[in-house]
């Protein structure tokens, strides 16, 4: 517990966030429901996870096998690229970072590899694949629901920004150079049979919760309670500044949003497809575009722009996604400290890139 308080308090992200939400006070008044727990209980449950796999040296054994079958830094970067776009469509973005982002760590360090381009490639491909897929991504499942979309008509939406977002990833990860890597000898999983298949096994049932098959709130006390008696420590490794971070984030949103000035300026604003596209592009800049989602969905009737503009809005600044802060923190979580200033300045460049480029599919072809 002494460890969890230090970590705690020496977290620089979540003192921001603090401040940010009680500053936020003054703006508006946030409801009840502010904080999205389901969020949070599925990010611990994940978390611990997470980490059983680490200290077992499963993900270890996984970035290995993955090692073998590339032969340069560049193919490794394609592939987990690859792997962040395709999985996010079917385990949503923030599984998707939670899972990777481990074995690209461990990756970069066998390799002696820079970390801040496929760290910035991971989470912007794990943003532009969850958007194909209405459970990719929580704005998506909202906006299904909400404009009770058929399959089809979603996907007719989503299918441009999917071959938009596929050319413009495959274009950076070129930006990786093409220096041969030292194959690793492949490493057996662990001597662990039993740990590690319940390990495994308790990441499947995260998983049945995450996707509401299980009831999550339960989902997520198996996990604690597994996680304990697998290995207390992973537990205790687990960021819980992060959660304490996304609180302090919902807090934040829920007041803006509750502003009464804030309501009328969005409600003048929503009165034609391109001002639906760009109000809902930078307001995802400012407060995330999940609660963006929400905030602007009942003022207006064009789905297709409110799509277009909350899914590419996902690129740009770090609180653009929630999926762009939960990198960071993993990042920061996994001992990467020197890989943070390096990450934060490409995450920009190539952020602002994409959202320049697609920004402008998504607004010709709303025209």
């Amino acid at each position: 517990m002494q460890d969890i308080g230090q970590r705690l308090l020496h977290d620089k992200i979540l003192g921001i966030a603090l401040g940010a939400a009680l500053l936020s006070l003054f703006v508006g008044r946030p409801t009840a429901d502010a904080v999205d727990w389901s969020t949070i209980l599925a990010l611990l449950a994940l978390m611990i996870c997470v980490q059983l796999l680490n200290r077992l040296q499963v993900l270890d054994a996984l970035s290995n096998r993955l090692l073998a079958v590339t032969s340069t830094q560049r193919q490794v970067v394609q592939l987990f690229t690859g792997l962040a776009f395709a999985g996010a469509m079917v385990l949503t973005n923030d599984v998707t970072i939670l899972t990777l982002l481990p074995m690209l760590v461990l990756v970069a360090r066998q390799q002696k590899m820079a970390l801040a381009l496929p760290a910035v490639l991971v989470v912007m491909a794990a943003n532009l694949g969850s958007a194909f897929t209405p459970f990719g991504n929580p704005q998506n499942l909202y906006l299904f629901a909400h404009y009770q979309l058929s399959a089809g008509a979603f996907f007719r939406l989503s299918s441009p920004l999917l071959v938009g977002g596929v050319l413009v990833m495959l274009g950076l990860t070129y930006l990786a150079r093409p220096r041969p890597i030292v194959t690793p000898p492949v490493r057996q999983i662990p001597d662990h049979p039993v740990a590690i298949s319940l390990a495994l096994g308790l990441f499947g049932l995260v998983l049945l919760g995450v996707f509401r098959v299980l009831p999550l709130g339960w989902v997520t006390l198996v996990a604690v309670i597994g996680g304990l008696l697998l290995d207390r420590r992973a537990v205790q490794r687990v960021d819980y500044g992060l959660l304490l971070t996304f609180i302090c984030f919902f807090i934040l949103v829920s007041a803006i949003s509750h502003n009464p000035q804030v309501i009328a300026g969005m409600q003048r604003l929503m009165r034609t497809p391109h001002a639906v596209y760009l109000t809902s592009l930078v307001a995802s800049q400012v407060i995330s575009n999940v609660p963006a989602t929400v905030l602007l969905a009942p003022f207006t009737s064009h789905s297709a722009a409110l799509f277009w503009g909350v899914n590419v809005g996902g690129l740009g600044t770090l609180v653009a996604s929630l999926a762009n802060l939960l990198t960071l923190k993993q990042l920061l979580a996994l001992g990467e400290r020197d890989a943070v200033r390096p990450f934060f300045k490409l995450f920009t460049v190539l952020n602002v890139l994409g959202l320049l480029l697609l920004g402008s599919l998504g607004w010709f072809w709303l025209r």
